[in-house]
């Protein structure tokens, strides 16, 4: 993996640099979810033949995945965007095209609106948080960070376990940092009642939306209201790169040839 120094102190930041020879200056930046990995999420998309090939860099963000997890790491949806846009400076990338999926599409946006002519298409996958991602980021952040830390943690991994459908995310979930989880959840709820359609809306370059196959003509007009090109893959739920990697491989495809 390549390695990236998140600050003074030494802490890593890492990340696959996938098809580094096509359009090097100007890559395909992968965004995960919350409790996700950019590692374990997006291999089987950038492997698919309806994959356009564009040098992609899959992030694993401070505290999730093979990143680094400093319990005294700041993991707010503002902070994970501040050190990616230094990462982009430190590469000294002419441009950037972005993707978020979920939780993520909240860096994502933040980023592009930070990159300014900068960025390229931006393209959000399931974006923002629906009414189980409100219920299940609320439950986390009803307690306080230590609480969570040191019991909601363990109880919440055990939660999603018993539920038994989230084996896939499962694995990332695990291994990432509860610190980052709480706090990241916390910025998330924030992010989600402010008004990031409107930002979505003002903001001034190519912009996909690529949605499950359960949207709804609502859920598809409201993006489209906003500017975007929607896409719907189908056999999906919110997890889009476990349903079906290969329409999300190319649906992205799809939205890059747009810009």
């Amino acid at each position: 993996m390549n390695t990236f120094a998140a600050d003074e102190t030494g802490h890593i930041l890492r990340y696959l640099d996938l098809y580094p020879d096509s359009n090097a200056a100007n890559p395909l930046l992968f965004i995960h979810g919350l409790g996700c990995a950019s590692s374990s999420d997006y291999p089987p998309v950038i492997a698919s033949e309806s994959y356009s090939r564009q040098r992609s860099l899959l992030i694993d963000l401070m505290g999730s995945g093979f990143s680094d997890k400093p319990e005294s790491g700041a993991y707010s949806s503002a902070a994970q965007m501040a050190l990616l846009s230094h990462l982009i400076d430190a590469q000294a990338f002419s441009g950037v095209d972005i993707f978020g999926h979920s939780a993520g599409a909240f860096i994502a946006l933040k980023l592009a609106r930070e990159l300014s002519n900068r960025s390229g298409t931006l393209i959000l996958c399931e974006p923002g948080l629906n009414e189980y991602g409100v219920s299940m980021l609320s439950e986390i952040t009803a307690m306080s960070e230590d609480e969570f830390v040191e019991q909601g943690f363990a109880a919440f991994l055990a939660e999603l376990k018993a539920q038994g459908t989230n084996d896939a995310w499962l694995g990332p979930f695990s291994v990432a940092s509860p610190h980052a989880i709480y706090q990241w959840a916390t910025s998330a709820l924030d992010d989600n009642a402010g008004d990031w359609i409107g930002d979505l809306a003002r903001l001034e370059c190519e912009k996909g939306v690529i949605l499950s196959a359960s949207a709804t003509s609502e859920d598809i007009g409201k993006f489209e209201q906003a500017g975007c090109v929607v896409q719907c893959v189908p056999d999906t739920a919110h997890m889009i790169a476990y349903d079906n990697p290969e329409g999300l491989a190319e649906a992205i495809s799809d939205m890059l040839r747009m810009g």
